[in-house]
């Protein structure tokens, strides 16, 4: 082999080294906003706890009213804000299914026309037994979320109406539109603080956790596939890190811009509906 083919051989090895190198910092590069997006997703998650929406679901009269609970301050149940304006997200319901299987899809909507949804619940009649199991999306809960119960019909107000004849019910209420009784939103709590309160909140409930569903044949859900806040976080997941980070109190306080949202300003961004505030 003479000297020019020598160089020649030593060149070609080096461009091949140095494009493997940079194929796999890339993949590095991939794999780590993956993982970063999805500690984000989650962190956002916290922001409605799943145990106290299957008690609250069980208590309520229909499904409006479950809806009216669900985004109370009184309640203080929803405390999750996926567009980053420090105000709660007005959460709407939309019942699906028939016969013995009935659920409730629980959405938002981040900016208009851009839904996320957030979790089911679905109610099974079995006799003169119920299965209620709650389901939080994979886009934000991760896979295996699942917060279930079981009880006697007489037990759970709701289910005399959930499987009664009539028309299905569908929030009303959208982007920029929104009931008297939540106006423009409130202030979120701290991370801390809403988990700190979940927590009183739900000892002695009769809610368990699984990584499996209970309920064997699971409807489908018409928003299933609505997941905005994981296409927005994927788009820039280090901007929402900035929301949300693995430690410090301001960790639990989000910023003003970034993540799954907007810029806010004072008030500006949350104009419309009924009561004037929107979101």
């Amino acid at each position: 082999m003479n000297l020019l083919t020598k160089i020649g051989v030593i060149l070609f090895a080096l461009i091949v080294g140095f494009s493997m190198m940079s194929q796999c910092g890339r993949k590095s590069e991939i794999q780590s906003q993956a993982r970063a997006t999805e500690v984000v997703l989650k962190e956002y998650a916290k922001g409605l706890d799943l145990d106290a929406v299957t008690n609250l679901a069980k208590k309520s009269k229909d499904a409006a009213d479950f809806e009216r609970l669900l985004n109370s301050q009184a309640e203080g149940l929803n405390n999750i804000d996926l567009n980053d304006d420090n105000k709660v997200d007005y959460i709407n319901v939309t019942e699906y299914g028939s016969g013995d299987q009935r659920g409730f899809s629980l959405t938002t909507e981040i900016s208009p026309g851009k839904v996320q949804e957030i979790a089911t619940i679905e109610f099974k009649k079995e006799g003169d037994r119920g299965t209620v199991q709650t389901t939080g999306n994979p886009s934000l809960y991760g896979p295996g979320s699942y917060h279930h119960s079981s009880f006697g019909l007489t037990d759970a107000l709701l289910m005399g109406w959930l499987f009664s004849n009539r028309t299905s019910y569908s929030s009303p209420y959208g982007y920029g539109n929104y009931p008297p009784s939540y106006g423009g939103g409130w202030n979120r709590q701290s991370s801390d603080g809403y988990a700190s309160t979940m927590r009183s909140r739900n000892a002695g409930s009769s809610v368990s956790r699984s990584s499996q569903p209970v309920i064997s044949q699971p409807l489908a859900s018409p928003n299933a596939e609505k997941t905005a806040a994981k296409a927005r976080a994927l788009s820039n997941p280090t901007l929402s890190q900035r929301s949300f980070g693995s430690s410090s109190s301001t960790a639990s306080k989000p910023t003003s811009s970034g993540g799954f949202g907007r810029t806010s300003s004072s008030g500006s961004s949350r104009s419309g509906g009924f009561s004037g505030g929107g979101k």
